[in-house]
């Protein structure tokens, strides 16, 4: 296992309100059509995601491999680890996604501070806290490293910052001297969601040379990984894609460094929305609408069961007049 140049996270409990059961059983696998899923990122988005994957589990399909970017590394996480539909949702209901952006000292500091904390730690948050919780979340499935799941059932991309290269996890982490099988799903998932300038970069070590090596932000080098699941085989891939309904479009005022770089953080998680959906021969894409800031995680938990509902929804609805068959 790498080692970092920091401790691991204090550990914190995930408790959130008591929610009522969800209303509808989950459908069991047995007899259900096989798929590979793709998510790609799109920050507190991601819940609405979470939703499109309780969304297709409703409509009878099975994931087999799952791949995902950023937010949607930590959405397919929870789908390897086993989550069904009802636990995704209940799951993303009690994440208490606003410590997700877990400050360093420097934020105390009313305006200077966002400078200071990109000037020291290339970052406003640390990242440390959002590891935390998924580690929770997926060892409630004994899941903590990629040697609990099956090999090529879940795969994420994040970027290598000092080489500028794509690495796909958990086989690229190989070529840094590391054991795939022994590494922290939750650390590779908080690699590939550590967006520049939001989270700090994550530093690993390459074992065969003790070179710090900083990881970030998977959709700097593929934001829709489809290239990471088997496209030619029986079983069909299916994309899930955000897309922007009613929502204004962001005007930023740039005056210096940080102001920038916010600007660049937003563009980069949600300017793609704006655009068509790409064309992907051997991909069945479903559209996720979701209208939100990527980066405004101050949702309560009614407000992530109504973006959860709404991604479920429109699975559903695209696989009612969409069957697939494998």
């Amino acid at each position: 296992m790498a080692r970092t140049s920091r401790g691991a996270p204090k550990s914190r409990s995930v408790a959130g309100p008591t929610l009522p059961p969800d209303p509808v059983s989950p459908l069991r696998c047995e007899g259900m059509d096989r798929i590979h899923g793709v998510f790609e990122g799109g920050g507190i988005k991601g819940i609405a995601l979470a939703g499109a994957a309780a969304g297709t589990m409703r409509s009878g399909y099975r994931f087999v491999d799952v791949a995902g970017t950023s937010a949607g590394a930590l959405v397919a996480s929870l789908v390897a680890a086993g989550y069904d539909a009802a636990e995704l949702r209940a799951c993303v209901c009690r994440v208490p996604w606003r410590s997700l952006l877990d400050p360093g000292p420097e934020m105390r500091f009313p305006g200077l501070g966002r400078h200071l904390a990109l000037f020291r730690r290339r970052a406003r948050y640390k990242g440390d806290r959002l590891e935390e919780v998924w580690s929770e979340l997926l060892a409630d499935k004994g899941v903590h490293t990629f040697g609990d799941l099956r090999p090529g059932s879940l795969r994420m991309v994040a970027t290598d910052l000092t080489h500028e290269v794509g690495v796909a996890l958990p086989e690229g982490l190989a070529a840094y001297g590391i054991d795939p099988g022994r590494f922290p799903v939750a650390r590779a998932v908080r690699m590939s969601a550590a967006v520049p300038f939001v989270y700090e970069p994550v530093p690993v070590v390459d074992q065969r040379n003790g070179e710090e090596v900083l990881f970030g932000d998977g959709a700097l080098a593929s934001k829709f990984p489809v290239e990471l699941v088997d496209q030619t085989g029986a079983i069909s891939v299916v994309g899930y894609r955000l897309v922007n309904i009613d929502e204004p479009h962001a005007h930023n005022t740039i005056r210096g460094p940080a102001s920038l770089a916010a600007a660049v953080m937003g563009a980069g998680m949600r300017a793609r929305e704006s655009l068509p959906t790409g064309r992907f021969e051997h991909v069945e894409q479903v559209a996720v609408p979701a209208c939100r800031d990527p980066l405004d995680f101050d949702i309560s938990g009614e407000e992530a069961r109504a973006m959860f509902d709404g991604g479920h929804d429109a699975a559903v609805a695209h696989f009612a007049t969409t069957p697939l068959s494998s």
